[in-house]
């Protein structure tokens, strides 16, 4: 009898964050609260942070839906957030 196969994982940005190296997080949270101190005013929430480990870039996103280049790792606001509290 042939097995059913299972459906992939599709991996979106939500879903794949229980897999986040600790090293990333610590980027994403030095660039987010970088921004909390500059723009404590007129602060507009970001959506997260993406980090090139090869690279060590790291930058705000806004966009709810990012578009990653091969090797980027996006962290949401929300992780990052809970990791601060």
């Amino acid at each position: 009898m042939l097995r059913e196969r299972e459906p992939e994982r599709l991996l979106t940005p939500q879903s794949d964050q229980n897999w986040l190296d600790p090293d990333l997080l610590r980027a994403a949270r030095q660039v987010y609260r970088a921004y909390l101190q500059v723009h404590v005013r007129q602060m507009r929430r970001p959506a997260g942070v993406i980090v090139n480990p090869l690279t060590d870039q790291s930058w705000l996103i806004f966009s709810s839906r990012p578009i990653l280049l091969p090797g980027e790792q996006f962290i949401a606001v929300e992780n990052i957030d809970s990791e601060l509290s």
